[in-house]
C-alpha cells in the first residue's frame, strides 16, 4: 500500500491511506468472548439435592452435543431459599450464532431445561429464568458473566500542527522506544499526509488507536517511552519528533516545538477496553431496522423468476429476514422493528418512493416481530409497483437523523443494525458513501445482503475491509460498519448466511463505544422473572 505523506502532487479525492489497523485487533480480542454461565435454583426447600449439567448442541437439530460440565452438590440458603453451586459452566459465546443449549437437574429433581445462548445474553441482566415444574414455584436461573483475560486499555492519539504550513506535506509516525532497562525501535504508525496547498495556520490528524501493549506491556506508562517523527515529505524534510515517556502525553496536551516555526500538539487519552457482553450487561439494546429492494430488476412478483415470487418456496428476501433477524432480535427487548421499502411507487402513489414504511405508516414504521416483517413484506408486494433506481443514502439518512435524536440526549445505550437487501448495483454510490461516513460516528452498523444472481464487486468499496471510506469533504469513516454478503454464496442456508453477515458486528459495537471513550453503565442486577 502505497504512503501517502510522500505523495507530492495534488491530493486525490480518496486519497491512499497507510496505517496499522490497531483498532480491529484490539476489538477482535474484546468480541472473542468467553461467558462464565452461572447457574442457581430459587425458591427450593432445603431438603432438596441437586447437581446441574450443561449440554451444549453442537448442530441446530439438536441431534449433536458435547458435555459443558457438571456442578457439584446445591446448597440451600434456608433464609432465601435459594439453592447456590460452587461450580459454574465456561462455554465460547458467538454473538452470530443462537447456540442452543439444554441443563439437565438431577438429584431430588429429574428435568431437562432447554434454550439458547443467545435467548439467555439477550436477556436483561443476562439473566434466564424458567420454571422448573409448573405445578411448583422452583425456578432455575442461570446468569452470564464475560470470562477471561482482556487488553487493560486502547491509546487514542490526536495530533495537531500549528504555524505556517503551507506548501507542505505532513505526516507523523510513531515508534515504540521501549524502556531504559530494554530499548527497541518498533514503528507502529504511518499517518495520512496532508498536503497544504493554501496558507493554514492549523491541521488535524485522523485519530490513531494503538492498543497499550505494544507500547506498555506491563501497563507501567512512566517507564514506557515513544517516539513521534514528524516529516514534511513533500520537501523530504524532518520536522522534529517527540521522544520520551509515554506518561507524559496522557490526558493532557503536549506542545513540541519543531522546525519552521512549526508547533504540534499531542494527547493521547488511555481507553480501558471493555468487551461486548460488558456492554450487554450495562443494559445495551440491539436495534434492528430493515430495508428491502423493490425495485423492478427484481422482476414482476407474479412471476416464477422473480425474486418476489411469492410461490411454495419462500424467497431468499424472507429467508434472509428471517434468519438474520431471529439473531438480533434476541437483544431488543420490544421486538419492534422499523421496516422500509425502496425503489417503487407504493400504494398507488404516483412518484417512486426511496424510503418507505411496510406498513405504511411513517410516523411509527415500526413492526411487531420478525414474522410481522414477514407478513407485511407479503401484503406490500400486492400493492406496490416496482421501479427504480437503487437508492440507499435516503435509507440510510432517515436512519442517521433517527439516531441522532436519540443521541442528542446522550442516549448511547441503544446501538443500531440497518440490513439492506438487494437485487443490483446501486446508482447513487458517492451520496451512500458520504451517508455512510455520516453513520460510522454514530451508534450504526449497516449489513448488506447481495439477492440473485447480479454483479455485486462494487459493494467492496461500501465494505471497506482494505480502504477506508472518505466522504465528498475528505473525512474519513471513523470505522469500519458495513459488512457485505452475497445471498447465492450460502445456497438458500439462512444460518450461514447469518453467522457471515453478522461476524462483525460486535467488534464493531465495541469500536463505536471506544472511540466515542464510553464505558459501559453499571450492570443490570434486578430482572423481573418472567416464566
Amino acid at each position: 500500500m502505497g504512503v501517502l505523506c510522500e505523495v507530492v502532487h495534488e491530493i486525490p479525492k480518496k486519497p491512499e491511506y497507510s496505517y496499522t489497523k490497531f483498532d480491529s485487533f484490539s476489538a477482535d480480542r474484546q468480541v472473542e468472548n468467553t461467558v462464565k454461565l452461572v447457574p442457581r435454583i430459587l425458591n427450593i426447600d432445603s431438603k432438596y439435592s441437586c447437581q446441574i449439567k450443561l449440554i451444549i448442541f453442537t448442530n441446530d437439530a439438536k441431534t449433536a452435543f458435547k458435555q459443558g460440565g457438571k456442578t457439584d452438590d446445591g446448597k440451600v440458603d434456608p433464609e432465601n431459599n435459594i439453592m447456590n453451586f460452587k461450580k459454574f459452566f465456561i462455554m465460547d459465546y458467538l454473538f452470530e450464532k443462537e447456540q442452543p443449549i439444554e441443563f439437565i437437574i438431577t438429584g431430588s429433581i429429574e428435568t431437562r431445561i432447554r434454550t439458547t445462548l443467545a435467548n439467555l445474553m439477550g436477556s436483561r441482566g443476562q439473566t434466564f429464568h424458567k420454571k422448573i415444574k409448573e405445578d411448583d414455584d422452583m425456578i432455575l436461573e442461570i446468569k452470564g458473566f464475560s470470562y477471561g483475560a482482556k487488553l487493560i486499555s486502547t491509546l487514542n492519539i490526536n495530533i495537531s500542527m500549528n504555524g505556517d504550513l503551507k506548501d507542505k506535506g505532513l505526516c507523523y509516525e510513531i515508534y515504540a522506544k521501549g524502556t531504559e532497562e530494554k530499548s527497541q525501535d518498533q514503528l507502529l504508525y504511518k499517518s495520512e499526509g496532508i498536503k497544504v496547498v493554501d496558507r493554514k495556520d492549523n491541521i488535524y490528524f485522523m485519530l490513531c488507536s494503538i492498543p497499550d501493549i505494544y507500547i506498555s506491556q506491563d501497563g507501567n506508562y512512566k517507564k514506557s517511552n515513544i517516539s513521534i517523527n514528524f516529516r514534511d515529505a513533500m520537501h523530504d524534510k524532518d520536522l522534529g519528533k517527540y521522544i520520551g515517556p509515554l506518561s507524559s502525553l496522557i490526558h493532557g496536551n503536549c506542545t513540541v516545538n519543531l522546525k519552521q516555526n512549526i508547533t504540534s500538539t499531542i494527547k493521547i487519552d488511555a481507553i480501558k477496553n471493555y468487551s461486548f457482553i460488558d456492554y450487554l450487561r450495562g443494559g445495551m439494546q440491539i436495534n434492528l431496522t430493515v430495508a428491502i429492494d423493490f425495485t423492478r430488476s427484481n422482476g414482476p412478483p407474479n412471476q416464477p423468476n422473480s425474486l418476489h415470487y411469492l410461490g411454495a418456496q419462500r424467497t431468499q428476501y424472507e429467508i434472509a429476514i428471517e434468519a438474520c433477524g431471529n439473531i438480533v432480535g434476541y437483544y431488543d427487548y420490544d421486538q419492534k422493528f422499523p421496516a422500509f421499502g425502496f425503489g417503487a411507487k407504493f400504494y398507488g402513489n404516483a412518484d417512486i418512493d426511496n424510503c418507505f414504511p411496510l406498513n405504511g405508516n411513517p410516523s411509527d414504521p415500526e413492526i411487531q416481530g420478525i414474522d410481522g416483517i414477514l407478513q407485511a413484506y407479503r401484503e406490500v408486494l400486492n400493492n406496490v409497483e416496482l421501479s427504480g433506481p437503487t437508492n440507499f443514502h435516503y435509507i440510510i439518512d432517515h436512519l442517521n437523523e433517527t439516531v441522532k435524536k436519540e443521541t442528542d440526549g446522550e442516549n448511547y445505550n441503544n446501538y443500531n443494525i440497518l440490513m439492506i437487501l438487494t437485487d443490483g448495483i446501486i446508482d447513487d454510490m458517492d451520496d451512500t458513501i458520504n451517508s455512510l461516513v455520516e453513520a460510522s460516528y454514530l451508534p450504526i452498523s449497516v449489513i448488506i445482503i447481495g439477492i440473485g444472481d447480479a454483479d455485486f464487486s462494487n459493494m467492496d468499496v461500501l465494505d471497506a475491509d482494505d480502504d477506508p471510506l472518505f466522504d465528498k469533504i475528505g473525512r474519513k469513516a471513523d470505522r469500519d460498519l458495513v459488512q457485505f454478503v452475497p445471498f447465492k454464496e450460502f445456497k438458500n442456508d439462512g444460518k450461514k448466511l447469518a453467522e457471515q453477515v453478522l461476524e462483525e458486528v460486535p467488534r464493531q459495537i465495541v469500536e463505536f463505544y471506544q472511540h466515542k471513550n464510553i464505558s459501559p453503565r453499571d450492570p443490570i442486577i434486578n430482572v423481573n422473572i418472567q416464566t
